[in-house]
């Protein structure tokens, strides 16, 4: 992983997400940080083909799912910019991390995601986008009258209403 943090990530994703799954409980937070910003750099590289840019997407997901585990908000900024700049749906890893470590600034771009993509209130991605909103605002115990609750139900109110427990 240190091989990883340091830019050097080989040529299989599917290796390093693995790998990402096994971590010691010891591992240094500050390198799995730099590890994501890394797989963010291989993942812009890699946008020429759809297929090998999915799997850097998907171990960008356990690397963040990683330090979700440790209750680690160091690349918060990583997963608002995930979820807000996706031209695809996501791998679910970065909804847990989002549902785990997610403070008040992570809803509008829950709200957005929620809004913009298609597909009914039931299926997969929705559902987890619901979890995560749902999560948040119960953990950081945000009311509808918090500032962040009225710019999003202002901006997306039917993602609002869905979204809101």
């Amino acid at each position: 992983m240190t091989e990883a943090a340091a830019g050097r990530l080989g040529m299989d994703a599917a290796v390093l997400r693995r790998a990402l799954g096994r971590l010691p409980a010891d591992f240094s937070l500050a390198l799995l940080q730099r590890v994501v910003d890394r797989i963010r750099e291989r993942e812009s590289r890699d946008a020429s083909s759809p297929a090998v840019r999915a799997e850097w997407t998907a171990a960008r997901g356990a690397a963040h799912a990683a330090l979700a585990r440790h209750g680690s908000r160091l690349a918060l900024y990583d997963l608002r910019e995930a979820l807000e700049s996706a031209d695809q749906l996501l791998p679910v890893e970065f909804l847990t991390a989002l549902g785990a470590v997610g403070d008040a600034s992570c809803l509008a771009s829950i709200a957005a995601a929620y809004a913009r993509t298609g597909g009914t209130p039931t299926d997969w991605w929705h559902r987890h986008l619901v979890d995560a909103f749902r999560a948040i605002v119960s953990r950081e115990q945000i009311t509808k009258r918090h500032a962040t609750a009225r710019k999003v139900k202002a901006r997306w109110p039917n993602a609002s209403a869905a979204l809101w427990p």
